[in-house]
C-alpha cells in the first residue's frame, strides 16, 4: 500500500508522514527532501535560481517514479503537487489523503517559516488556498483543524486502513479487539467526552458530552446522567454506552450499575490505559470528597469493544500511562516482558496490539478467579496504594502515579527482603525509558489523610501485593504508619 499525503504548507504532511511510517512500519519519503538531495539545493534556492516551473518538472518526475515502486510507502508531497492534472491522476490511483487545515490555523503554523511562496507576505496563504481548494477536495479528506499530530494520524489511519477483527474473548464478559471499531458504535444512549467528540464525532450520532479526565468522576455528573436517563424514559433493557478513556468508562459503568438497579452496558475504551485495564473486569467507581474511587460498584459490562487505532491518538503522557499499566500485568504474570521494546514506544501498531491483547487476557484470567476483588484480584492493586496518594495530591496522571507507586512499594518490600532486586531493576530501567519524571515530596498530613480513607484499609491495615519476582507474587498486611515511612 502507498499512502500519499497532500495539503497546504503547514498542514503537517512531513510530521504526520513520519509518525505513520513508524506506526505501520512503512518507509517514509518526503518529496521535497528528495528533490533537495538530488539538486543539492534547498527548495527556496531552486525556486530563486531555476524558477517554479523547473521545480514542478522535478516534482512530477519524482511522483511518477515513486508511484511505480513495489513497496509500502508513506509519502509527503509538496503543497502544489495537486495543481497538475497528470499528478492528480497518479495520486488517484493510490490512497491519497488531503490533510485539511483551515487557512487561519495554517497562518499561525507557518509563522516564522521561510517558504518561497510566502515571500509576498503571510496573508498570501489565503490566495494560495483559494487557488488550490478545488484540487485538494478531489481527494479523501482528513479534517485536522484543531487536532494534534497523533489525533491527525488516527484520522488518516481511519481513512486508509481496512476494518479488521483481531481477537474475541469471552470469559467474565465479552471483549472484541477490532481495528476501526468506532465506525459502528452500538447502544441506545452514548456518553462520551469533549476530546473523543472532537476526533470521532462523525461516528457518535448524538451523544451526551461530559468533561475529559478525572473531573467526570464527580457526583454532580452522575446526577446529570441520571436526569438524562429519566428524561428520556430509559428502561433497564436498553444499553448505556460509554466511549472514552478510563475515567469515562468508570463513570458510565457506575451510572449503568446504579440506575434502576442496573442497565445493559457497552464500553468502547479509547485510551491505551482504558483498553489494557480500566474498562476490563467490571469495577466502576467515582470520586468523593477528594478521595479517588471512594464510591463504587461491581458490574460486568455486557460488551467491551477495543479499537487499537484509537489508543494511538493519545499524547505522549497519556500513551505512556497505558504502557505502564500493561507492564504491571507483565510483572504480575511473568510473561510478555519482551513486548516492551523501542518499537512499542514508537507506537508500531502490531506491537501496540500485542500488549493490548496480552493485558486483556491476563486481566480476564485473574478476574475470572476473583470477580469481586476478595482475593487474588488484589494483585492488580500493585503500585496503586501509594500511586493513588501521588495521583490525588499532585494531580499527576494515573499511569505515572502507578509507576511511582510500583517503585515505592517494591523498595518497601525489598528492605524487608520480600522482593527480588530484579523486580526493582526491571521497573527502574523501564520507567527510565519512559522518562516520567522524578518522585515529588509530599506533605505528611495529607498523605496520612488519603491513606486513612483508602477503601483498601481495614482497621489501619492494608493488604498489599508483593511481586517477589516476575510471575511470583504474594500478599502482606501493612500498617498505615509503616507505609507512611516508605514515601519519604
Amino acid at each position: 500500500m502507498k499512502v500519499f499525503l497532500v495539503g497546504m504548507m503547514g498542514s503537517g504532511k512531513s510530521t504526520i508522514g513520519k509518525l505513520l511510517s513508524n506506526i505501520l512500519g512503512y518507509r517514509f519519503i518526503d518529496m521535497d527532501e528528495e528533490i533537495e538531495k538530488s539538486e543539492g539545493k534547498r527548495i527556496r534556492d531552486i525556486f530563486k535560481q531555476r524558477g517554479e516551473e523547473y521545480f514542478r518538472k522535478l516534482e512530477k518526475k519524482l511522483l511518477k517514479e515513486i508511484s511505480q515502486r513495489r513497496e509500502d510507502l508513506i509519502v509527503a508531497t509538496g503543497g502544489g503537487v495537486i495543481k497538475d492534472q497528470e499528478n492528480r491522476e497518479i495520486l488517484k490511483e493510490h490512497k491519497t489523503i488531503f490533510l485539511m487545515v483551515e487557512p487561519e490555523e495554517l497562518l499561525k503554523r507557518t509563522e516564522g517559516n521561510d517558504r518561497p511562496l510566502l515571500e509576498g507576505g503571510k496573508d498570501k496563504i489565503f490566495d494560495i488556498w483559494r487557488q488550490r481548494e478545488k484540487f485538494y477536495k478531489q481527494f479523501t479528506t482528513a479534517e485536522s483543524t484543531g487536532l494534534n499530530v497523533w489525533e491527525t494520524c488516527v484520522k488518516v489511519l481511519y481513512k486508509v486502513m481496512e476494518r479488521e477483527s483481531l481477537s474475541i474473548m469471552d470469559s467474565v464478559h465479552k471483549v472484541l479487539i477490532e481495528r476501526k471499531a468506532l465506525e459502528d458504535i452500538k447502544g441506545d444512549v452514548v456518553f462520551t467526552t469533549c476530546s473523543v467528540q472532537k476526533i470521532y464525532g462523525e461516528f457518535l450520532g448524538n451523544p451526551y458530552i461530559f468533561p475529559d479526565g478525572e473531573s467526570v468522576k464527580d457526583m454532580k455528573y452522575v446526577l446529570e446522567a441520571y436526569k438524562i436517563l429519566c428524561d428520556i424514559g430509559f428502561s433497564r433493557s436498553q444499553v448505556v454506552t460509554g466511549v472514552g478513556g478510563g475515567a469515562l468508562t468508570d463513570f458510565t459503568g457506575f451510572v449503568a450499575s446504579t440506575f434502576k438497579r442496573g442497565t445493559k452496558l457497552f464500553l468502547y475504551p479509547t485510551t491505551l490505559l482504558a483498553q489494557v485495564d480500566a474498562s476490563i473486569g467490571g469495577k466502576n467507581a467515582v470520586n468523593f470528597e477528594g478521595v479517588k474511587n471512594l464510591l463504587g460498584t461491581f458490574k460486568m459490562p455486557d460488551l467491551v469493544v477495543i479499537d487499537p487505532l484509537a489508543s494511538l491518538s493519545m499524547n505522549d503522557e497519556r500513551f505512556k500511562e497505558g504502557i505502564i499499566e500493561a507492564f504491571k500485568m507483565s510483572l504480575i504474570s511473568g510473561k510478555g516482558l519482551n513486548y516492551f521494546n523501542d518499537e512499542l514506544l514508537m507506537r508500531k501498531l502490531r506491537d501496540v496490539e500485542k500488549i493490548i491483547e496480552f493485558s486483556v487476557k491476563e486481566k480476564l484470567r485473574i478476574v475470572e478467579k476473583d470477580p469481586h476483588d476478595r482475593g487474588i484480584r488484589n494483585v492488580l492493586n500493585f503500585g496503586h496504594t501509594i500511586g493513588h496518594v501521588y495521583e490525588s495530591i499532585t494531580k499527576v496522571s494515573h499511569g505515572v502515579a502507578v509507576g511511582w507507586g510500583m517503585i515505592k512499594e517494591t523498595e518497601f518490600f525489598m528492605k524487608r527482603k520480600m522482593s527480588d532486586r530484579i523486580v526493582l531493576k526491571l521497573l527502574e530501567d523501564f520507567l527510565a525509558k519512559l522518562d516520567i519524571g522524578s518522585l515529588p515530596s509530599l506533605d505528611r498530613q495529607r498523605v496520612y489523610r488519603f491513606l486513612r480513607n483508602d477503601k483498601k484499609f481495614q482497621s489501619g491495615r492494608v493488604r498489599i501485593p508483593v511481586i517477589r519476582a516476575p510471575g511470583n507474587y504474594d500478599f502482606v498486611e501493612v500498617e498505615i504508619e509503616e507505609l507512611m515511612e516508605v514515601i519519604w
